[in-house]
């Protein structure tokens, strides 16, 4: 592994972002210069804008610093961002229609996209809904969507309906020290105590000297109650039209490889790299990220 434990300069040179949406604000960080061309870092579930800190330190060390500016996004009920009205569940076409409407909102015509697991699902969406916005797209550990057979409709919507009411119930774990926060966070990740420390360094808030909680809204961990089916899901991939790169984890989800089985043939400009590290491979080999990005510019420049 290629870990930086401190990550100086991402995390002096990080500047704040926030974008007012129709139902809040959305927080983030950004680095590079603030004309360049956008280029969107999207998180995965539970995770925060801090899950590309160690991306960022690749990215100022490379050429792309010069002519881009990365932001990375906490999702809504992520991170610093606000949390959704009362009453809503995080359905997730809602998460791709804040980043439609960011860029509506912002003027920005055409993104490139860097993102992971669930924020990698909701870019793929976005590519295929909206062609034209998306002019590179590198996703990490997710291809397609989760899907479901319409055959189990029913039962999706009956324990979506149970999980919400369940979670009506319950209250955010606290932790006495942020030790103990930062060892949670290690035993549900796949990663070191280092990067768990960098996670929950922007995704704990103190409540007092002994009393910490994560940030992150509970009801992120409802159950979906609707999810398209594998013929939907296809329908939207096989409209995506930009330069499109995967990068599998070694020791990743094995459902990656099961969504390049079901729609791969439907994206004909997918190239599938497999780089050493686990599902959040891309905070431990941050720089090989970067240099198959920076590839990707240079064949579209060239």
């Amino acid at each position: 592994m290629s870990e930086t434990l401190n990550w100086q300069q991402a995390r002096h040179l990080a500047g704040p972002v926030a974008f007012e949406l129709n139902w809040g604000t959305v927080r983030g960080l950004s680095w590079g210069p603030a004309t360049g061309k956008p280029i969107l870092a999207l998180h995965g579930w539970l995770d925060n804008a801090h899950s590309f800190i160690p991306m960022a330190e690749a990215f100022l060390q490379s050429p792309l610093s010069k002519s881009r500016r990365l932001i990375a996004l906490d999702w809504a009920g992520h991170g610093c961002s606000d949390h959704r009205p009362p009453g809503n569940y995080y359905p997730f076409v809602d998460y791709v229609y804040d980043v439609w409407q960011l860029c509506e909102l912002q003027g920005w015509e055409q993104i490139d996209i860097i993102a992971h697991s669930m924020g990698a699902f909701a870019a793929n969406m976005l590519a295929g809904i909206d062609p034209d916005r998306v002019a590179n797209l590198l996703s990490i550990e997710a291809f397609g969507l989760l899907a479901t057979p319409s055959s189990e409709t029913a039962g999706d919507i009956r324990k979506g309906f149970k999980s919400r009411w369940l979670q009506q119930q319950k209250d955010r774990p606290h932790y006495p020290n942020l030790q103990q926060a930062v060892a949670a966070r290690q035993m549900a990740g796949d990663f070191s105590a280092e990067i768990a420390a960098l996670l929950v360094d922007r995704g704990i808030e103190k409540l007092s000297d002994e009393d910490y909680r994560f940030r992150a809204d509970g009801q992120l961990r409802v159950s979906s109650a609707i999810r398209m089916t594998a013929e939907q899901i296809g329908d939207v991939l096989a409209k995506i039209k930009c330069p499109f790169e995967l990068v599998i984890g070694s020791e990743g989800h094995e459902r990656v490889q099961e969504a390049l089985g079901l729609w791969r043939s439907l994206v004909p400009q997918l190239q599938v790299h497999t780089i050493a590290g686990g599902h959040h491979v891309h905070m431990q080999e941050p720089a090989a990220i970067i240099d198959l990005f920076g590839q990707m510019i240079d064949r579209q420049n060239g």
